[in-house]
């Protein structure tokens, strides 16, 4: 009788780990899939951090596609009992390398936050190894014990839900890819007003460094100061809250090519205004260079704002693209993160109303005059 109770236990204890762990990998699978390139932007992190060799963004998307069809498929097979021998193992070693490395970041911190929940959710280094910890306990006891998983379904509906679980999670990541996350979990969402957001409805102050470099050097200037001679060459501009003012929610700021700050004229701009993003523009896509460019004409034509930002602050990029698109507009200076963080793609088009973002379009669906008209209620 006391061996059925402990048995019982068991069992209870073993499915309720399955559960968990289930969960984790579903979620975690789903959001890297509703934000690709988030995923690709964290691995780039990684590979910066470890100094480790580059590789090109195309490779590290499909990377992490199959990144978060790999933690989805895992978790939607724990969930139904799907293979459950091979699955807990799976399960149970991919733990023991995450959790491996999960130690790595919490002692040597090479990046903030280690990117496993995107923007939904961000764990400090610490939490993260904490999570990994009890979840590889999870993982051990189902993979020791794997026998006492229950069954949920028949198996003739296993493989069929694996099947379609496969199909969403690749369809919903390349549509994700193609229109931009399903669900924007940025701080540059969709209905966010960039006035408030900015300047953290009040009383931020920021301490401004313009920083240059020269054979190896690095000069940081404040922004009242003169600048160096033209043998120096601009690489950003630091803007860091000074203690004891409102945080603002976002850091979002430009320069134009004379290097003045124009993001309160982006921001306070009456009407609509849009912005071109080009976070690199050797790397960009050039397959939509004729929408952009029909984009550029049309707010000329109508009288609306127009400012292509990007993280290029050198001229032969800009010359680059001008060559490879007959681009007219004139390019301004922001950061290279924050760029990439305001829209998945390269190039991406944002359309503000009196700063409040009202749209935003991926290189792969970039809009025509018609849709504009629409857009724009014309």
């Amino acid at each position: 009788m006391a061996m059925t109770s402990k048995t019982k236990t068991l069992t209870i204890v073993v499915n309720v780990c399955r559960l968990l762990l289930a969960a984790t990998f579903i979620f975690s699978g789903f959001v890297k899939a509703n934000d690709p390139f988030g995923t690709v932007y964290k691995l780039e992190d990684y590979m910066n951090a470890m100094a480790w060799f580059t590789l090109p963004d195309t490779f590290l998307l499909g990377c992490a596609v199959l990144l978060a069809f790999f933690e989805f498929t895992l978790g939607v097979y724990l969930l139904f009992g799907i293979s459950r021998r091979t699955t807990s193992h799976v399960t149970f070693t991919f733990m023991v390398v995450m959790t491996l490395l999960t130690v790595y970041i919490a002692i040597a911190n090479p990046v903030s936050d280690c990117g496993c929940f995107g923007d939904v959710l961000i764990l400090s280094n610490g939490a993260t190894l904490a999570k990994n910890v009890a979840l590889l306990a999870a993982a051990w006891l189902v993979c020791r014990y794997y026998r006492l998983q229950k069954d949920f379904i028949g198996s003739g509906m296993k493989w069929f839900i694996a099947f379609v679980s496969l199909c969403f999670i690749i369809g919903y990541a390349v549509y994700c890819i193609i229109c931009l996350p399903a669900l924007d979990f940025s701080p540059y969402k969709v209905g966010t007003n960039l006035q408030e957001a900015v300047s953290g409805g009040s009383g931020a102050k920021f301490d401004i460094k313009i920083v240059y470099e020269k054979d190896g050097k690095t000069l940081e200037l404040a922004a009242e100061e003169d600048d160096p001679d033209s043998t120096w060459t601009y690489v950003e501009t630091r803007r860091t809250p000074i203690e004891g003012t409102t945080t603002a929610t976002v850091d979002f700021f430009a320069n134009n090519a004379d290097e003045e700050d124009i993001t309160d004229e982006i921001l306070y701009a009456d009407g609509y205004t849009f912005l071109l993003i080009i976070p690199d523009l050797t790397n960009a896509d050039e397959g939509c260079v004729d929408k952009v460019n029909e984009v550029y004409g049309y707010t000329q034509d109508h009288g609306y704002g127009f400012y292509c930002l990007t993280a290029s602050a050198d001229k032969r990029s800009q010359v680059y693209w001008n060559d490879h698109t007959g681009a007219e507009y004139d390019y301004n200076i922001a950061d290279d993160r924050t760029l990439k963080t305001v829209v998945r793609a390269q190039p991406g088009l944002v359309l503000l109303h009196d700063g409040i973002i009202m749209k935003k379009w991926s290189n792969y669906n970039m809009p025509d005059e018609a849709e504009l008209n629409e857009e724009l209620g014309i």
